[in-house]
């Protein structure tokens, strides 16, 4: 006869897995969602895109990013220049790379400025090199396309773990910093550094942003007078 010692762990054994797996397929349920709703969202930003360039005029100035770029509002700031924002929330260098029609070519501009690969970082998480080679071939396939067009490279921009964690998440300067430095080194772009003149210390100033990734308007100013520059 098995003794009752025996059945009580075991049960409880049978009870931690069952609650194991049930909490990873939970979280795995809810990460696919999330992904379903970042590509929904992707989708149709670029539909909503293509119908936008055919109201657009050729050789102005487009912003391609993530939501830092998304909600830089590039209209208000340079209302002399003919300027597009094509930043999509939670985008990656990859996404970008599945809309650079819609995103650049359609508008045919005289200048681009890239800002993408923070959320790779979160969202990815493939390593420094892999992102800094996905950026590359986002620049050379704009080359190719066009020649002529000026490509400036936005740096990454800090982040302050001390003001929300779970925002910041598994970003972190180190990083950031060594993916800059690989991509300010890729030929035929013009590297604008606003990583350094948004430190306060080891850390994004917390007087730029929301919650120490995104920028808050005090953040946006640095960025528009350093942009302004390169007009």
């Amino acid at each position: 006869m098995i003794p009752i010692e025996v059945y009580i762990i075991t049960i409880v054994v049978l009870l931690v897995i069952s609650y194991l797996v049930y909490m990873y397929g939970r979280k795995k349920g809810a990460n696919d969602f999330a992904e379903l709703c970042f590509m929904a969202g992707l989708f149709g930003k670029t539909e909503a895109f293509a119908n936008y360039n055919k109201y657009a005029k050729p050789g102005g100035i487009v912003f391609v990013g993530d939501s830092i770029t998304q909600d830089f509002n590039v209209y208000e700031y340079f209302p002399e220049h003919k300027v597009y924002n094509r930043g999509i929330g939670g985008d990656t260098s990859k996404g970008v790379l599945t809309r650079l029609n819609e995103s650049v070519f359609d508008l045919k501009p005289a200048k681009v400025y890239l800002n993408i690969g923070t959320n790779d970082l979160e969202l990815i998480d493939d390593g420094i090199e892999n992102i800094h080679k996905r950026i590359k071939e986002i620049i050379g396939k704009i080359k190719e396309f066009d020649k002529t067009i000026e490509i400036f490279f936005v740096s990454v921009y800090p982040v302050n773990p001390n003001m929300d964690n779970g925002t910041v998440g598994k970003r972190n300067n180190n990083d950031i910093k060594e993916l800059n430095d690989l991509v300010s080194s890729i030929e035929g772009i013009k590297y604008i550094n606003l990583f350094e003149q948004l430190l306060r210390g080891d850390y994004l100033n917390p007087d730029y942003s929301i919650e120490g990734l995104h920028m808050n308007q005090n953040g946006y100013e640095i960025i528009k007078e350093e942009i302004k520059k390169t007009f």
